[in-house]
């Protein structure tokens, strides 16, 4: 990935700081997206400007690819070294590559949603916004009573980019029968 692509979402990442936008700085796909005050600016800033609805949950769930994948190295990749050194092998082995297969689904299946919405946006796009988060790799840190910040707030941000999607993709103008 280029770097032109992280400082294209760089502003993603950073409104999450950001209070919510005025209404009339939301783009009409993202209306709807109130789960938190901040929700519709963000949502907005994933649509990238778009014009219908594929290329606005295209622009979206793209955009949180890219959030992913340039928050990876911090959570993900650090989740084996900050173990606690008295947690036996096999535990932390079980860990490691439980949150590493979690990030990978996560990813893989957003990226399954870019397909469904070029050739199937009414069957499974909606099942697989909506279940795309990071709770493999929080529920195995659970199991061991173990907590990491990092692996918290990524995955508590999945959920809220998980409501944002489902939001955008609410907005999927219906089929008149004729």
């Amino acid at each position: 990935m280029g770097s032109t692509a992280v400082t294209k979402f760089l502003p993603i990442l950073a409104a999450f700081l950001l209070s919510a936008a005025t209404a009339h700085d939301v783009s009409p796909f993202c209306t709807n997206a109130t789960t938190a005050p901040d929700d519709k600016h963000i949502c907005t800033q994933l649509v990238c400007g778009a014009k219908t609805w594929p290329e606005a949950m295209t622009n979206a769930i793209k955009g949180v690819i890219e959030i992913a994948n340039t928050v990876k190295p911090k959570v993900v990749d650090c989740v084996g070294a900050n173990l606690p050194s008295e947690l036996m092998p096999k535990a932390k082995e079980s860990i490691t590559s439980g949150c590493r297969v979690s990030f990978e689904t996560y990813v893989h299946n957003l990226e399954q949603c870019i397909g469904f919405v070029k050739h199937d946006p009414t069957s499974s796009l909606e099942t697989y916004l909506s279940g795309s988060t990071f709770f493999d790799c929080k529920d195995g840190l659970d199991e061991f009573q173990l907590s990491f910040p990092e692996v918290n707030h990524f995955y508590h941000r999945t959920i809220k980019l998980a409501n944002i999607l489902v939001s955008i993709y609410n907005t999927k103008p219906k089929k008149t029968k004729c």
